[in-house]
């Protein structure tokens, strides 16, 4: 009887270890493949280090587990690879994480990799990868964050991506990407970021995409060539960060919704000359704002005396309007850096308490029908950096404090200026 155990626990051992034997075979064939794919290794990380003789996870870049020694990380970013990426990658079955990022990868993305079902974060950004975004990426199971930016991948995204029920990371960002955004978007409840800036895509928002997607936190679709009108359920997407909707097409007025995102700190929705209306007052409800930019946008009306009530805004920027009326009176705004309220219709005198700005380093005033004097509280800007008052319509001389401020590059007045004795 002991000896048939013994056999048995024999017989077992031997064959657990020889399957881990191959299995560890298989892994180290899969990145010798991967390494013969490689054409250019300028830092010789994989023709130096990556040696036969030695353990795979002895390796530079390659991550094992610690019960089956089995490859479940491979990170390779930065190393200005050359090559294609070789299909028997996919063998690494037990792979959890793949950054081949910052290099110049180029072709497809094999078929193979959908083999890899445990995987969690695949990163192939800033390569030269082309053809469509391959629809067995919704395939796998566990994948988190998915990084293709800066690529050359074309076509449109495919609708499997928003079935991977844990994806919280999603980057498309810098590639030639067309079509509309499908709207199984809204169904991705795990998703908090999504950037796709910078492509060719069109049509409208999904009107209920905020519905089912209440963790995204940054929204990024600026440049591309989306139209229609900025969802009024916006506000539902309840902890976005930062959401980035310029140089697109968008039209309609800004939805005063906006100013329900309570934890918003950076608003872009500049170069959308479909937009319609003013500057919507709620927006000095976001207290946590901490940049807004909505340049060139046909914005017409007064600017809400609330806009110059944000504690944490840093950046303004309202440049190339048709915004009219007196600059509002600077209520509370002890962060501000950078204002740019040029090339409005802006009337009367530069308002006083704006020289209060601590921080302040560039001011750009220029292009509108201001008047009255330059005063001398300008002197207290000892930040400023660069200060854009031309054409304008100013009486009086320049204050001597304008010479007295330590860090000033850059200053303009030329245009209307008339001096009185």
């Amino acid at each position: 009887m002991e000896t048939c155990i013994f056999s048995f626990l024999l017989s077992f051992f031997l064959l657990n270890s020889f399957t881990l034997s191959l299995n560890f075979v298989t892994d180290k064939n899969a990145l010798i493949s991967f390494k013969n794919s490689i054409t250019s290794d300028p830092y010789d990380i994989l023709s130096t280090n990556w040696s036969q003789n030695t353990s795979v996870c002895n390796w530079i870049g390659v991550s094992c587990g610690l019960k089956h020694r089995r490859v479940t990380a491979l990170n390779l970013s930065g190393y200005d690879l050359t090559g294609t990426v070789a299909p028997h990658l996919g063998n690494l079955t037990f792979l959890r994480y793949l950054d081949i990022s910052f290099s110049n990868f180029s072709g497809f993305l094999p078929f193979e990799l959908s083999n890899l079902r445990r995987l969690k974060v695949m990163n192939v950004g800033v390569n030269s990868f082309t053809g469509e975004i391959p629809t067995w990426l919704g395939s796998l199971p566990q994948l988190e964050e998915l990084y293709l930016y800066n690529n050359t991948f074309l076509g449109t995204i495919p609708a499997s991506l928003f079935n991977i029920s844990n994806l919280q990371i999603l980057r498309l960002d810098d590639n030639q990407l067309s079509g509309s955004i499908p709207h199984d978007i809204v169904n991705v409840f795990s998703i908090r970021e999504i950037r796709i800036r910078n492509n060719r895509l069109s049509g409208w928002l999904p009107n209920d995409m905020c519905n089912n997607i209440p963790n995204i936190k940054i929204l990024s679709l600026s440049m591309n060539q989306l139209e229609g009108q900025v969802p009024s359920n916006i506000w539902k997407c309840t902890r976005l960060e930062i959401l980035s909707l310029a140089f697109n097409n968008f039209s309609g007025n800004i939805p005063r919704e906006i100013g329900r995102l309570r934890v918003l700190a950076s608003l872009y929705l500049g170069y959308n000359n479909g937009f319609q209306g003013g500057v919507p007052a709620e927006i000095g409800n976001l207290s946590r704002l901490e940049r807004l930019n909505i340049d060139s946008v046909s914005l017409t009306g007064d600017i809400p005396s609330s806009i110059f009530n944000m504690p944490s805004l840093m950046f303004l920027s309202f440049s190339d309007n048709s915004l009219s009326g007196s600059i509002p009176t600077f209520h509370n705004l002890p962060e501000l850096e950078v204002l740019y309220l040029d090339s409005n219709k802006f009337t009367g005198n530069i308002p006083p308490n704006i020289w209060s700005c601590k921080h302040l380093e560039l001011l750009d005033l220029s292009q509108n029908n201001l008047s009255g004097h330059i005063p001398r509280a300008i002197g207290n800007t000892s930040m400023l950096r660069e200060l854009y008052l031309a054409f304008n319509h100013f009486t009086g001389g320049l204050p001597q404090e304008i010479g007295t401020l330590p860090m000033l590059e850059v200053f303009t007045i030329f245009g209307e200026f008339t001096c009185q004795s």
